[in-house]
């Protein structure tokens, strides 16, 4: 019958997977134990049969290596210093990869960092008494009756 919904779900239509996936895990589990005891065993041959000579150059190259990393950290410790003392701004703000990265932060926290030119208030909250021009008594008179009088 053409008109009745198919059946889904049975493992036998369409080429299901039966594999047991966890006996597969166990089991490639199993062999990577196995061998990962002869993989240590073989890494200790290879050290044991390096030569001196050997040996030697490999510790040799990983101190330039680190020589290099330490002459790169210092010069652009010596370029933040630089650039902090030209700009005015402290150089544990300043970050960048090299000197023109470092002078376009230290740009930007300058300009941030300067006083805006708003007028100050010494007594922020206050009226100055030249204010009492007529303009706002009105409002000075609620106050005084809501808040009490602050005179």
């Amino acid at each position: 019958m053409a008109d009745e919904p198919e059946e889904k779900g049975k493992p036998e239509e369409e080429g299901a997977d039966t594999t047991d996936w966890k006996a597969m895990a166990r089991k490639w589990e199993a062999r990577s134990k196995e061998n990962a005891g002869k993989a240590k065993a073989y890494d200790e041959l290879q050290e044991q049969s390096k030569s001196e000579l050997q040996k030697a150059q490999e510790k040799a190259k990983r101190a330039e290596d680190e020589l290099a990393e330490l002459k790169a950290k210092a010069e652009l410790a010596e370029t933040r210093a630089r650039v902090a003392k030209e700009s005015g701004v402290p150089a544990e703000l300043i970050f960048g990869a090299d000197e023109g990265e470092m002078e376009a932060n230290a740009k930007a926290l300058a300009a941030w960092g300067k006083p805006s030119s708003a007028p100050r208030t010494h007594k922020p909250g206050s009226f100055s008494a030249d204010a009492g021009d007529g303009r706002d008594a009105a409002k000075r008179e609620l106050a005084r009756q809501l808040f009490g009088s602050g005179e």
